[in-house]
């Protein structure tokens, strides 16, 4: 048995069959989601060797690294999926650390799909609570310590005592995370909650055990400075080049057959704050595909997120990149991208940075400019806004259903999905309670509009997209496509019916239940 051990939930420690965006579908109400498409399709289990995971979240395996690097042994730490756990946890067992991305269900997604939907708990809640009862019962039992941490570590506050956590972890790992580790082996007390300190990008130690999907962070934290995030209060730094080629290259001698960067806009690597990097970006590209090729990898390096003010500023950035990958019509890429609002007042007053060079009103000409060049490029984007702004009016409402009506007009090809806005922990609205969770019975008749006009836009684009979303010819591969062609008509039925009357979704959808076997092949027939 070993001193140390990392873990996640299922809904995180998964490779959801190699399609990263079927984490979403865990985001839904559990009741939503029959146990085969959970457990068979969107979250398998994680393979191991012996104990030790075959691959991980990234994250885990950073905090792996963390400890490796401040002079623990390899055989004092191991990183190991949920349906491993009791078999990892034993009489040596000292330390459990579980990484949290959305524990309570709380997140932008989740939250709307269940504002949505009618509620319930949704997967990712469920299986943080089944690891967490398990590990509790362990706990009891041979008495370790238990340490959370994550991006969703906010949605935690004051549940400690019935989960069991000995101390909740904020912030990066690198510096402060090993000290606190050796303090609690010395037997020493340590605060219940802890923020980590940010360590140089060049100091950040590397990988050691390889990564899900090939994840490979190339930039921390973000200088856009969003009132509703909470990226903004990291310090933003480029990892430097040396270290992601290496990360990439010791994945895929591992057999990862996948690149994707992690970050908050791709074109920001190598930036000076604001202030971007065309040739950084550049190599970062041509040296990642390069090492790809060395490796026999035909596919594309991913990248998940981007903004429009930096797309447009390099236009011959995002030209390049679309021809070393060699994107096209039936090979494009599908970054997410955040527009938040078209309502200059509501830019100017929550998400000025965000446009920059630009000014909050060039905002609507800005997304539809850059929308044009990411479809030329075969950029195909998941564009997403926020419902909710405290004080947004009839008319913001109004300006953002006008450029989503502007984009179809326009012949757009993409998703735009609306959030419901929260306030996700550490970011400026929470800190200062400038805002409260969105509630759809709250919402004017011009939200409710906004948030239709959406979701019919990406109702008609995934009909035309989800083929080119997930190409290939396994069985999981067709299976999930229909499965997914179903849930477009459920999606396009569920949206007309909020839109005759809210009350559709307390009266009708809180009452759907396909969890189990008969109710799933009941929908299915339907």
């Amino acid at each position: 048995m070993t001193r140390i051990v990392l873990t996640a939930d299922r809904a995180v420690f998964t490779d959801y069959h190699g399609f990263d965006f079927f984490g979403f579908g865990l985001c839904m109400p559990y009741r939503l989601v029959p146990k085969v498409v959970e457990y068979r399709l969107l979250a398998p289990k994680t393979p191991t060797d012996g104990l030790r995971a075959k691959y991980a979240p990234y994250a885990l395996g950073k905090v792996e690294a963390s400890l490796l690097a401040s002079g623990f042994s390899r055989e004092d730490v191991v990183v190991t999926p949920p349906h491993m756990i009791r078999k990892a946890i034993g009489e040596d067992t000292e330390i459990v650390g579980v990484h949290v991305l959305d524990p309570k269900g709380l997140a932008p997604v989740s939250w709307t799909l269940r504002s949505l939907s009618g509620g319930g708990k949704t997967c990712t809640e469920l299986e943080f609570e089944k690891l967490m009862y398990e590990i509790k019962s362990l706990k009891e039992k041979y008495g370790f310590r238990v340490i959370v941490g994550g991006p969703g570590n906010w949605q935690l506050r004051g549940y400690e005592d019935e989960y069991g956590i000995d101390v909740l972890y904020d912030g990066e790992c690198e510096v402060t995370f090993p000290l606190m580790v050796k303090r609690i082996l010395d037997g020493e007390e340590v605060p219940r909650h802890i923020r980590g300190e940010s360590a140089p990008a060049d100091r950040i130690p590397l990988i050691t055990t390889p990564s899900r999907n090939g994840l490979v962070q190339i930039t921390i934290g973000c200088p856009r400075g969003c009132r509703f995030c909470n990226p903004t209060v990291r310090k933003f730094r480029s990892i430097p080049l040396d270290s992601v080629l290496k990360e990439i290259e010791f994945n895929l001698r591992n057999g990862v057959e996948n690149i994707s960067f992690v970050t908050e806009d791709v074109l920001l690597y190598g930036a000076d704050g604001l202030r971007l990097n065309p040739d950084a970006v550049k190599k970062l590209f041509e040296s990642s595909t390069s090492l790809a090729a060395k490796y026999g990898i035909s596919r594309r390096v991913g990248f998940s997120h981007v903004s429009c003010a930096s797309a447009l500023v390099m236009r011959d950035v995002v030209e390049y990149i679309s021809e070393i990958e060699g994107l096209s019509e039936d090979e494009p890429a599908f970054p997410q991208i955040g527009f938040e609002s078209a309502s200059p007042r509501i830019v100017s007053k929550y998400f000025r940075g965000k446009v920059r060079p630009y000014k909050p009103e060039d905002w609507p000409d800005v997304l539809i400019e850059a929308s044009k060049l990411f479809n030329d490029a075969y950029w195909y984007p998941c564009y997403t806004y926020i419902v909710g702004f405290p004080d947004a009016t009839a008319d913001d409402y109004i300006a953002t259903t006008e450029l989503i009506d502007d984009l179809r007009g326009e012949g757009f090809i993409g998703w735009t999905f609306p959030l419901l806005l929260i306030p996700i922990g550490g970011s400026a609205i929470e800190r200062k309670k400038e805002a409260d969770f969105t509630y759809l019975l709250k919402l004017p008749e011009e939200a409710i509009d906004c948030i239709v006009a959406g979701w019919k836009l990406s109702v008609y684009n995934s009909r035309r997209l989800v083929g080119k979303l997930m190409k290939g010819n396994s069985l999981v591969s067709r299976v999930m496509l229909r499965l997914v062609f179903k849930a477009i008509d459920a999606m396009e039925e569920w949206i007309d019916g909020i839109k005759r009357g809210l009350e559709v979704v307390d009266d009708v959808y809180s009452r759907v239940d396909i969890r189990g076997n008969s109710g799933f092949v009941r929908a299915l027939l339907r």
